[in-house]
């Protein structure tokens, strides 16, 4: 594919507290192959309180970007609003703060939009050399898990589309509306926003396995349990009840079944899976086993962290 109208693109950049990062990643972008006019870079600030506001005003200053403030702490998908809103391109490039691109990264995504049916492109994902590399980071990036059970030529469904480094056509704004702002803890703006994608361009969605792009964050597999957590906590409930068929993404009735038989087994599976003892015996089982036969436990431990969270959202409401 090729790309012949040389369509303007905005490059969108959330920033929080992004300080060891950030500019690694400008950096990147201020070195495309693609015509310097036919992009810009846009950094929202969402009250970060480390070195990143400094950091973006060198580059302000220099003309090289553009920079959004935010005076408090509004989340990510505010953040990525915020973005949206200043943009003039006719793609949006959305990239997080800790990833490092190729110098053809912007030329590739737009050699996609060349065909009218797509109107969403989501990057290959692969870990910064210099991040520690043990078996969670081998489960996030080798593992045959989320889009990369998809073929690149065929369109992926929602679940597997994320943000970290995607674009999509800013036309898809005007038909589906923007991240939810109601989504202020970790996870399930991505999810909402593709789902809504999905339903008004059902094979609109893809994954660019040629276009690789480099995460610069190690996250230790007890980060990740936590994030899930809050996550079945704060979210879920919420994307549950705006989208009641997000109950098989999530096992949402393992935790809460119909009362029926089928449910009484789904009960019983979710209070084996996310008891003390059982999380347990499962982080140990993960720390014996060498990968990738610890991918099994990773994918239980992340199950247990999760359906913990639901419950908990029952217990406080």
């Amino acid at each position: 594919m090729k790309n012949t109208d040389k369509q303007k693109v905005s490059v969108i950049i959330p920033a929080y507290n992004a300080g060891n990062t950030i500019a690694d990643c400008i950096d990147a972008l201020l070195a495309q192959d693609y015509p310097k006019e036919g992009y810009e870079i846009i950094v929202v600030n969402d009250a970060s309180t480390d070195e990143t506001p400094m950091i973006l005003e060198k580059y302000e200053n220099r003309g090289l970007i553009s920079v959004v403030h935010h005076p408090e702490n509004r989340a990510l998908a505010a953040a990525r609003n915020s973005g949206i809103n200043v943009a003039t391109g006719d793609i949006l490039l959305f990239i997080d703060s800790d990833i490092i691109v190729l110098p053809d990264f912007i030329r590739k995504h737009m050699d996609y939009y060349a065909n009218p049916e797509i109107f969403g492109v989501f990057s290959h994902l692969r870990p910064s050399p210099d991040i520690k590399y043990d078996k969670y980071q081998r489960y996030l990036y080798e593992s045959k898990r989320g889009v990369k059970k998809h073929s690149p030529k065929n369109p992926i469904p929602y679940w597997a589309f994320l943000f970290t480094a995607s674009s999509i056509r800013k036309s898809v704004i005007d038909q589906v509306g923007m991240f939810d702002e109601n989504i202020t803890h970790y996870g399930g703006e991505d999810t909402d926003f593709s789902y809504r994608i999905a339903i008004n361009y059902p094979k609109g969605l893809f994954f660019a396995r040629e276009i690789e792009v480099f995460h610069k964050h190690y996250r230790p597999i007890g980060e990740a349990l936590k994030n899930v957590h809050s996550f079945g906590h704060f979210v879920v409930p919420y994307l549950i009840e705006k989208h009641p068929e997000f109950d098989k993404l999530y096992g949402y009735s393992f935790i809460f079944p119909p009362k029926t038989v089928t449910g009484l087994l789904k009960k019983t599976a979710g209070i084996i899976l996310k008891s003390r003892p059982v999380f347990s015996i499962i982080n140990t089982f993960y720390r014996i086993f060498p990968y990738p036969v610890s991918n099994i436990f990773v994918r239980l431990s992340l199950a247990s962290a999760l359906w913990r969270g639901i419950a908990l959202s029952k217990t406080n409401s």
